[in-house]
């Protein structure tokens, strides 16, 4: 009888601990929760990204304050979407991914952006003109990297059918 009480007690504890201690979590994440979570996410970074990018800065100061705000930005939504939990069917789940790594390859870009600016920034102080010329053509290869992958990321987010990640400008 102590044996059979002993079992019962402990196939109830590993039921109660196999429960998920109450989480809210869904246990399963469909495409459209998905793209509903992402899409939330994207909007709460929508306006400062436009924001950042809508400025014209005038001085290598105000070009390195930009390209650090833009690369902080990214840095956020790059963070915020590999929080959420992929949707659990396979099909869905890769287009899912593939976006997710597309924001992720737009990172090196960018810190490539920050230090062309902060190279930028000193040699203007340093007022050499060679630098000035070099860094100023390395900040713009790297805007230009940048823009064709969020191109990229962006055109992964409408094939999957985001709605505001896709127009991510």
């Amino acid at each position: 009888m102590t044996r059979l009480l002993a079992a019962v007690l402990v196939a109830a504890a590993l039921a109660v601990a196999g429960c998920g201690g109450g989480s809210n979590e869904p246990k399963t994440v469909s495409k459209d929760l998905y793209i509903a979570e992402s899409d939330q996410v994207c909007s709460t970074l929508a306006e400062r990204i436009r924001s950042a990018g809508s400025n014209d800065p005038q001085s290598p100061q105000d070009i390195t304050k930009s390209a650090n705000v833009l690369a902080d930005l990214y840095g956020d939504l790059e963070n915020k979407l590999e929080d959420l939990k992929l949707p659990t069917a396979v099909a869905d789940r890769r287009g899912a991914a593939a976006y997710v790594q597309a924001v992720s390859r737009t990172g090196a870009l960018l810190a490539q952006l920050r230090t062309s600016a902060k190279s930028l920034e000193d040699a203007a102080k340093a007022k050499d003109a060679t630098k000035v010329a070099a860094a100023g053509n390395a900040v713009r290869a790297a805007l230009d990297a940048f823009r064709a992958a969020q191109a990229q990321a962006n055109q992964k987010a409408l094939a999957y059918g985001y709605n505001l990640c896709g127009n991510l400008n």
